[in-house]
């Protein structure tokens, strides 16, 4: 079977944008906050690889851990203003009171950690952690496929405060990760522990590599264009692997994310 191109599924935000690189939304007059990227026959696959796009900051949220299962997720930052930020965790360990109490309130943005955005950061986020992404940010994140979020403050869009016993395990704590700085042009591993694979590489133009794989494989080419198999790919899309060894061709300088599971 050939390598499969993922079908695009532009997701529209009140925080997204009016232009996003590599595709012409701007002619949609639609402000694009995600970009999904789907089987095209609708076969359910194990990650879900998105482009993220903010012009505002987006809730504090938590995927859950524990007795559900978690959906763990992973940032590769690609564009970012100086003073954009993330958050991972908060300063502090809070209880499950002192948690309602602050996202009731309106003040849990303030016991966030937020952590400088910069292109070529990489962030791991694992099940369980409160995190929220902030303006000014194009990234792109990868993650197991599992619908379970849940959101904690909307700052001044309508706020939800899911906060109740009922609700699965949670880590507001400090996080101890700091970011992993390979940014375009680098080439490396950049999770191998996790429930799944990733890592960046670089191509220059003329180069041709057999990419090995055991199992699915995502090809997420960042920058550049060439061909996989005789097949033509270009930056902003997403292939998933279906052969052991297909063979990618870059026909100029390029950059790709390699998701494994």
């Amino acid at each position: 079977m050939p390598s499969i191109k993922l079908q695009p599924k532009f997701v529209e935000k009140i925080w997204g944008r009016d232009v996003v690189p590599n595709h012409p939304i701007d002619k949609l007059g639609k402000r694009i906050g995600e970009l999904w990227f789907d089987h095209p026959n609708g076969t359910t696959i194990p990650l879900l690889v998105k482009y993220i796009y903010t012009s505002e900051k987006l809730s504090i949220r938590f995927h859950s851990s524990g007795d559900c299962a978690g959906k763990e997720e992973c940032w590769y930052i690609l564009d970012a203003d100086p003073a954009s930020v993330v958050g991972i965790g908060t300063i502090l360990p809070l209880d499950r009171q002192s948690l309602h109490d602050a996202a009731a309130s309106g003040g849990l943005e303030r016991l966030i950690d937020w952590r400088p955005a910069r292109p070529g950061d990489f962030y791991f986020v694992p099940a369980g952690t409160i995190h929220a992404i902030g303006a000014g940010i194009s990234l792109v994140e990868v993650q197991q496929k599992i619908d379970l979020t849940y959101r904690l403050d909307g700052y001044d869009r309508a706020r939800l405060t899911q906060v109740e016993s009922d609700i699965p395990a949670w880590q507001a704590d400090p996080r101890p990760a700091t970011a992993l700085h390979r940014p375009l042009g680098c080439s490396g591993i950049l999770l191998d522990n996790g429930p799944f694979g990733l890592r960046l590489a670089h191509m220059q133009g003329g180069d041709a590599l057999h990419v090995t794989n055991s199992g699915l494989a995502w090809f997420i080419p960042l920058r550049g264009r060439g061909d996989i198999d005789g097949v033509t790919w270009r930056a902003g899309e997403c292939w998933l692997l279906t052969q052991p060894t297909p063979l990618i061709r870059a026909a100029s300088d390029a950059d790709y994310l390699f998701a494994t599971v």
